[in-house]
């Protein structure tokens, strides 16, 4: 392919990324002009805490793109150590594309925890006998009020 037809190429998967963001409800994306060329860095410009650098290679360079996500977040994020390499697997169509993020392992475990279910444990025994107090009180006020 030749280099303008490899930027078209770049700039339709930079364009899917930003539109399945709002499908995703996810609030406002778009293209960043120059693709982060420019003073503002990262291929979308979103509301996400994620500093975002899409690649569409006929062959996949996951370390150098990688490095060249976190540059970009170093340089022009107000979070640095949040970016994600957005890539789409080549084996796939532009039509119906199979598409993965890359971010940093330690990112991913606060990702799950943040989004985890929070967990209940049964309270203690001085909890439990403070909650009892509590209901009491509370049913003796009640009928101080009636």
């Amino acid at each position: 392919m030749k280099p303008a037809q490899l930027r078209k190429k770049g700039n339709r998967f930079e364009r899917i990324v930003a539109k399945e963001i709002e499908a995703e409800g996810l609030g406002k994306a778009r293209r960043e002009a120059m693709s982060g060329g420019g003073f503002r860095k990262g291929d979308i410009a979103s509301s996400l805490e994620f500093m975002l650098e899409c690649k569409n290679e006929k062959q996949t360079n996951f370390l150098p793109n990688i490095d060249q996500a976190k540059e970009q977040a170093r340089i022009g994020n107000k979070w640095p150590g949040k970016w994600a390499l957005i890539t789409m697997d080549p084996r796939t169509t532009e039509n119906n594309p199979s598409i993965y993020a890359t971010i940093n392992f330690w990112e991913f475990l606060r990702l799950l925890k943040k989004n985890s279910e929070p967990r209940i444990k049964e309270p203690d025994r001085d909890a439990k006998y403070k909650i009892q107090r509590a209901v009491e009180s509370l049913k003796a006020l009640l009928k101080a009020i009636d």
